[in-house]
């Protein structure tokens, strides 16, 4: 098993995405990359109203995907139905301030990559090998547009030394976490933030957990399958949790100009809204939370969550982006 650097520490549970179609996305989720998919359910009610700022009567249909056995790195699909919505990430924004992408692990990138463009999805690049510095390791990316305007980053562990990041996570992947179809659950989920000091201060205070990998992505040939200008300096921080999956990459334009999403990143719109992390002691995190003036979005309760079932939940706005946080015991 690879280095876990903050065994206190949550990692990503759910990411939850506003869907367009239902049918479309649970193609992508269980039938591409072979997530466990449950039964449809309605969620409604004044917790749901309340935790998703909504008015009374509304709804949404929810499906909650997983791995069998994987306490992370799942997904919950909702969608709100006819309620007037929008795409929060436009198709010309690769990289912006909020939540952004979804990564999986595969053994064979190049093969999957031909299968889903000749099924017609929007790949940014050919498959881009790369090295990273010092005992990072040597992973090959690819991103393309998922369904609901959700970019989906396949990663295959490239390198195999055993003393590199890389090589840790390859090991253990190949003994754990793959799905029928040769997938993995989210390994990683981009969070783009504008100030890198107080996202990091949210996960490691809030959350617990340690910084996995730090570096600077200045390569054009990063840049290219990132799509971001080629001469782009981004500061990478990956955290994580008690999990070799789940983590978070937290990235922060050095150099050039992004959007911000995040005023639209929210219930019923469409893409990616929110992310879900289980802590031990609700208490500690609301008071961290506090400590760092992170702004409530929905106060702590008792809300049913489909997939989850009932838990004590309060949400804020993460300091470094204004991103949807949602941390919750069972």
């Amino acid at each position: 098993m690879g280095e876990i650097v903050a065994l206190e520490g949550s990692p990503l549970s759910v990411a939850v995405i506003g869907v367009d179609d239902m049918d479309t996305s649970l193609h992508f989720y269980r039938d591409i990359i072979g997530l466990t998919a449950h039964d449809a359910t309605t969620w409604s009610g004044p917790d749901f109203e309340t935790l998703w700022h909504l008015p009374s009567g509304a709804s949404a249909q929810a499906v909650y995907c997983e791995l069998p056995g994987c306490p992370v790195g799942r997904v919950l699909l909702l969608d709100f139905g006819d309620t007037p919505k929008k795409h929060i990430r436009p198709a010309d924004a690769p990289r912006a301030i909020g939540l952004v992408n979804l990564n999986f692990y595969t053994d064979d990138i190049r093969a999957d990559t031909k299968k889903l463009q000749a099924q017609g999805f929007r790949f940014w690049s050919e498959p881009t090998f790369y090295e990273m510095t010092g005992s990072q390791g040597a992973p090959t990316e690819v991103v393309f547009d998922g369904p609901d305007s959700v970019a989906i980053n396949f990663v295959e562990l490239t390198g195999d030394d055993p003393n590199t990041r890389v090589g840790q996570m390859k090991a253990y992947v190949r003994d754990h976490g793959r799905t029928p179809t040769g997938f993995t659950p989210v390994v990683t989920t981009s969070h783009c933030v504008s100030d890198m000091d107080k996202a990091v201060a949210f996960y490691e205070k809030v959350l617990k957990n340690g910084v996995l990998i730090d570096e600077i992505f200045d390569r054009p040939e990063v840049n290219r399958f990132l799509n971001i200008p080629e001469d782009g300096r981004t500061a990478i921080k990956f955290m994580q949790g008690k999990h070799m999956f789940g983590k978070i990459a937290l990235s922060m334009p050095l150099n050039y100009e992004c959007r911000d999403l995040t005023p639209d990143a929210h219930a019923p719109n469409t893409g990616y809204i929110a992310q879900m992390f289980e802590v031990k002691d609700l208490g500690y995190a609301e008071q961290a939370s506090a400590d760092l003036n992170a702004e409530v979005y929905a106060p702590t309760g008792a809300y049913d969550v489909p997939g989850l079932g009932q838990v004590k939940a309060f949400t804020v706005r993460n300091p470094g982006s204004g991103a949807l946080q949602i941390i919750f015991q069972a």
